[in-house]
């Protein structure tokens, strides 16, 4: 009986060669230098982003290639997720949590969505800062706002318009303007 390993097919392929390996440095296009001399790209399935002084696992290939496909040890204390190669990341699981028992910051140089097409959306917080520049927009069928004081300055037009409008004061309502007219 033969055996696979008395094919001549595979006694042609070249086993991979693993190895750890140090970065050195990092270099252009998902690539680095390793402590031995060797230039080794990061694999899509190393998902955190190689630095240098990291302790990798290597796998040398019969072509030439030499690949990152995971971290052993890290010398720094951010790691940052990127897969080499993708345009695009994105996370597709029924439930997910970020969860950070300091702060969590979300940037984007361009657009950013957040859409809960089906459900609620809850933001709290003991202080939330808007920050709009150009154009702010809110549609809703119903607003409801509580406030212990509220201020609201608005530099040139200020238009209330409703098929009902109520204005009502416990105490005191006060209209103050160099022309008032009414109806």
């Amino acid at each position: 009986m033969m055996r696979l390993e008395d094919t001549p097919a595979a006694q042609t392929v070249a086993t991979p060669q693993w190895s750890d390996a140090r970065i050195a440095v990092a270099l252009d296009d998902g690539r680095f230098l390793l402590h031995d001399g060797r230039i080794a790209q990061q694999a899509p399935s190393c998902l955190v982003q190689p630095q240098a002084g990291d302790r990798a696992l290597v796998v040398g290939c019969a072509d030439g290639d030499s690949f990152i496909v995971h971290l052993l040890a890290r010398t720094h204390d951010e790691a940052v997720l990127s897969v080499h190669g993708a345009s695009a990341l994105s996370l597709s699981q029924a439930r997910i949590a970020l969860n950070a028992s300091d702060s969590v910051k979300v940037r984007a140089l361009g657009e950013l969505h957040l859409n809960a097409a089906t459900g609620g959306m809850h933001l709290n917080s003991r202080n939330l800062f808007i920050g709009v520049t150009e154009t702010l927009i809110e549609q809703t069928r119903h607003r409801i706002a509580r406030a212990e004081h509220y201020l609201l300055t608005v530099r040139d037009l200020l238009r209330l318009h409703g098929k009902q409008t109520l204005l009502t004061a416990e105490k005191d309502v006060k209209v103050d303007a160099d022309r008032i007219s009414v109806g």
